[in-house]
């Protein structure tokens, strides 16, 4: 009940401009009621039982740019899941508190225990190993220079993973090269070369010649679809697009779906002609769906009918995906299905989605 007793207040602080902004006067009482059913929802939803759910709503409020939410993400902050804890602490920092960052920084460091006395425990371990070179990456996307001497300290980190980690995020700021992550696209270990492939494109520089080796002969699925995946992070790069475009081809599916999906983050002329010759052939509804987020986010317009279809079906990643269609795109039926979905969506996943983007939609409404 507190949670909910707050929306009032998001709603008020989200929509404050709406009566001095160039949406009509008939349509402002609409406007402000449907924003504050998608606040409430989102306020409702931060105690879901579902951890995925309360992380997305965790990064929705850092989304926003709403400070009224502070208070609730410092109660995430005690949340027992570690993704629903560094959502809520990335949320604000970009909100401006300090908090944010301090609760960064704890989520990084070693969880205190004795030897593994179990295999069970051991998994445990991993679990908040994986955890805590998440929060490192988190760290440093959102703390910037302000984090770099706590990732300093991750270097050191009895963990392989979270030294990893360390080692992207400092290379993101320009602390270190990715020579450590070349070598190990050499490794024979096929998991390894993947690793190594995904970290470089998390760097997004250096490594761009091996990449393409990796996507265009590398005899494993994984490192293919990790070098495609990592190539969307060089877009000015011609003869990368080319070998993406090729991959679309690949015999792996898995490896076709890593190239729609870094075709689909390139933004640039050429991904965009390819993506829309792509929707002329009728492709599998994923690949639509993929393709149509992305035209949809760089002003193309999309039908909304595939999207439409895909709400009323089960599956949930397919689901999100007609979501983003519908966030990206203009129009009232755009809105209407995302109204719809917020509020008969039997997936609060769903909800807090279609919530989000109706919010996001209203606020740039208003900007003159």
């Amino acid at each position: 009940m507190l949670l909910l007793s707050v929306a009032p207040v998001l709603a008020q602080v989200v929509f404050a401009s709406t009566a001095t902004t160039t949406v009509s006067r008939s349509s402002v009482p609409t406007s402000v009621s449907l924003g504050r059913e998608a606040v409430a929802l989102l306020a409702g939803r931060a105690a879901d039982p579902d951890p995925e759910v309360r992380t997305a709503v965790a990064s929705a409020w850092g989304e926003l740019g709403n400070r009224a939410a502070i208070a609730i993400l410092k109660r995430s902050l005690q949340d027992p899941n570690p993704d629903v804890r560094i959502a809520a602490a990335a949320s604000l920092r970009r909100l401006g508190d300090v908090q944010g960052l301090l609760a960064l920084i704890d989520e990084t460091k070693a969880f205190k225990s004795g030897p593994s006395a179990s295999p069970a425990e051991e998994l445990r371990n991993m679990a908040r190993d994986a955890s805590r070179a998440r929060a490192v990456l988190k760290l440093g996307q959102e703390g910037g220079d302000s984090a770099r001497e706590a990732l300093e300290a991750s270097l050191r980190d009895a963990s392989g993973a979270v030294r990893d980690a360390a080692a992207v995020a400092l290379a993101r700021l320009g602390g270190s090269d990715a020579t450590q992550f070349l070598e190990a696209l050499k490794d024979p270990d096929e998991g390894v070369r993947a690793s190594a492939a995904k970290s470089l494109g998390l760097i997004g520089r250096g490594g761009l010649d091996a990449l393409k080796k990796a996507l265009a002969s590398d005899s494993s699925v994984a490192v293919r679809s990790a070098a495609a995946a990592a190539l969307s992070s060089f877009r000015n790069d011609p003869p990368s697009l080319a070998l993406i475009v090729a991959a679309l081809k690949d015999k792996s599916a898995r490896v076709r779906g890593a190239a729609l999906r870094a075709l689909a983050k390139r933004d640039d002329p050429d991904s965009t002609a390819v993506l829309r010759e792509l929707l002329t052939k009728s492709p599998a509804p994923e690949s639509a769906l993929i393709a149509s987020v992305a035209l949809a986010e760089r002003g193309e317009k999309v039908d909304p009918g595939l999207a439409e279809l895909t709400l009323s079906q089960k599956d949930p990643e397919l689901k999100a995906l007609a979501v983003a269609v519908l966030a990206a795109s203009k129009g009232e039926r755009a809105r209407g299905l995302l109204v719809k979905a917020l509020r008969e969506d039997p997936d609060a996943r769903i909800r807090v989605q279609a919530a989000t983007a109706l919010i996001v939609g209203l606020k740039s409404a208003e900007t003159p």
